[in-house]
């Protein structure tokens, strides 16, 4: 068991900025929407040391953590680089920017569709809504939507084969996002690649209703 739900949220902050300090105000910012009390402060440590027990059960009281290291101000939690699918998305996120410099957008492609299904849905799932809304967790969820757009771009540009490979996921997404125009644009323009014109199309007459009813404009593809 993760524990109470500050110290779950408090592990989704930490995860998310894993290898990298996270200061004490941050933390108490990130937890704010649920109703810390006026020893926030107290209550962030007291949850670290729950983390501490949790992570290392035979750390002695007053010992150094090897995963939990406190300093800048805050704490940072350390992890394997092939510890956290986090850290595995961003560096094949890495591997594609490479390999789309180097003029190979069909390995580009094969990079993002190997980071995007280690994707396991929205940024700290089961954590509080108002914890959710952290600009640390969005910025997250925007990691994803941005590797999904490249993904659909290079698949494109690299040929239908690997456009139908990621079909799935854009759907997903375009679902998930469907007044985001230029998301809706590239699944549009997979459709057709691939040969679902009939799709397509209606993908297009629904986004083009739907933009003009909900923000007054019509739709640019």
């Amino acid at each position: 068991m993760l524990g109470p739900p500050k110290q779950r949220a408090l592990l989704a902050l930490l995860l998310t900025e894993a290898g990298h300090p996270v200061a004490v105000h941050e933390i108490v910012d990130a937890l704010r929407g649920l109703d810390p009390p006026d020893t926030a402060v107290n209550v962030v440590h007291r949850h670290i040391g729950a983390l501490r027990r949790l992570l290392e059960p035979d750390l002695p009281a007053r010992g150094e953590s090897r995963w939990l290291v406190p300093g800048s101000g805050g704490y940072r939690l350390e992890v394997e680089p092939d510890g956290l699918d986090l850290l595995r998305f961003r560096a094949l996120r890495q591997e594609a920017e490479h390999a789309a410099h180097g003029g190979d957008p069909a390995a580009a492609t094969e990079y993002l569709i190997e980071a995007l299904a280690l994707w396991r849905g929205p940024a700290a799932s089961g954590i509080a809504p108002e914890v959710r809304s952290y600009p640390a967790f969005t910025a997250l969820d925007g990691e994803h939507l941005t590797a999904v757009k490249e993904a659909a771009e290079l698949a494109l540009e690299a040929g239908p084969g690997l456009g139908a490979r990621i079909l799935v996921t854009l759907r997903q997404a375009a679902a998930q996002h469907p007044l985001d125009e230029a998301l809706q644009a590239r699944l549009i323009l997979m459709l057709a690649a691939i040969g679902h014109q009939a799709e397509a199309m209606d993908v297009h007459r629904s986004v083009r209703t739907r933009l003009g009813e909900e923000l007054g404009v019509q739709a640019g593809t």
